[in-house]
């Protein structure tokens, strides 16, 4: 009976965490670097390496996934590789790709090393005797060896403008690892773990390098502290209004405003309400003012960072239409 008490009370919690009251907010948040957005098209040319070409696909479509209000952040091509052993990151290298239109060359390396190394057993049964017609009629335990499959890829690249401005840059060291025993009839590919390696550093590019539309749920705070009671029943409705009618929760906070001026709680549900509707630069009055009274509230600062990301965002659009425009 405390066993079921218990794992009633645990499915209980679940719900409650999963059915939190909560304000959506959608919006367009910054790449992480600024100078990319300056470029509206890009050749991906010449990337050397074992792992080169994998990797040069990988940001390829990375980067055709970056589509912001229905339009490709970039225009993307590929240009011929340069010809002869000598890697550069010269503009002069793919002058066919600059010719192309290409407001900036992307280029790169990708060096892979694999190794095998040892990790430890495996106990499997082992058939040790078969009947007439084969089935087996005994079994034992034993212990087989196993292997680990360590993989490393370097990846490097570049974005240089037509100009030759180094636009962007990027290295990494990325490992992954796959065990594989003596019983087993496949070991792990080297190629499929590169491929997976390539598709982790072309995400990092692609958030590194375009926008990103996130719609997320937004928990909203839900103490009520220094509420008179009347307040705090007017507060439980605005709750449950979250999960039915966001518009009338965000009312209803707004009304409670007047009777508690110093309740962060209810300035940063309402600097939420705002941020839902865009209005940014009234909710970051109210995030500021929550943070006034309880500096180490971790939901405004979040709150203001999200503004922030917003913002510079349409800066970053605005490189691009000045791009369009040249």
């Amino acid at each position: 009976m405390r066993l079921a008490l218990m794992i009633g009370a645990s499915a209980l919690l679940c719900a409650a965490a999963a059915q939190a009251e909560t304000i959506p907010v959608a919006g367009i948040y910054a790449a992480g670097t600024d100078a990319p957005s300056r470029a509206r098209s890009i050749a991906i040319a010449g990337f050397a390496g074992r792992g080169g070409e994998r990797l040069a696909f990988a940001i390829d479509t990375a980067l055709r996934g970056a589509v912001i209000e229905g339009r490709p952040w970039f225009d993307l091509t590929f240009a011929e590789p340069p010809r002869g052993s000598t890697y550069t990151y010269d503009r002069d290298a793919d002058p066919a790709a600059y010719r192309g239109g290409a407001d900036a060359v992307m280029r790169g390396i990708a060096e892979v090393e694999w190794r095998d190394t040892d990790s430890g057993t495996k106990e499997v049964e082992e058939c040790v005797t078969k009947d007439d017609r084969g089935t087996c009629t005994a079994k034992k335990k034993v212990n087989v060896p196993c292997r680990a499959r360590n993989v490393t890829l370097r990846p490097e690249l570049r974005l240089v403008s037509r100009e030759g401005e180094l636009l962007y840059a990027k290295g990494d060291v990325v490992t992954t690892s796959r065990r594989f025993c003596k019983d087993e009839e496949v070991t792990p590919s080297v190629d499929s773990m590169v491929e997976e390696l390539a598709r982790g550093f072309a995400s990092a590019v692609r958030r590194d390098l375009a926008p990103e539309f996130r719609d997320e749920d937004i928990r909203v705070l839900e103490s009520r502290d220094g509420m008179s009671k009347p307040d705090q029943a007017a507060f439980r409705t605005a709750l449950r209004l979250t999960k039915t009618d966001v518009s009338e929760a965000c009312a209803a906070f707004g009304d409670l405003r007047a009777n508690n001026p110093g309740s962060v709680t209810i300035l940063f549900n309402i600097g939420l309400c705002l941020e839902r509707l865009g209005a940014l630069e009234e909710a970051t009055q109210l995030y500021d003012e929550a943070l006034a009274i309880s500096p180490r509230k971790a939901e405004p600062r979040e709150g203001l960072a999200r503004i922030a990301s917003r913002l510079r965002a349409e800066t970053q659009r605005q490189l691009q239409e000045s791009a369009l425009s040249r």
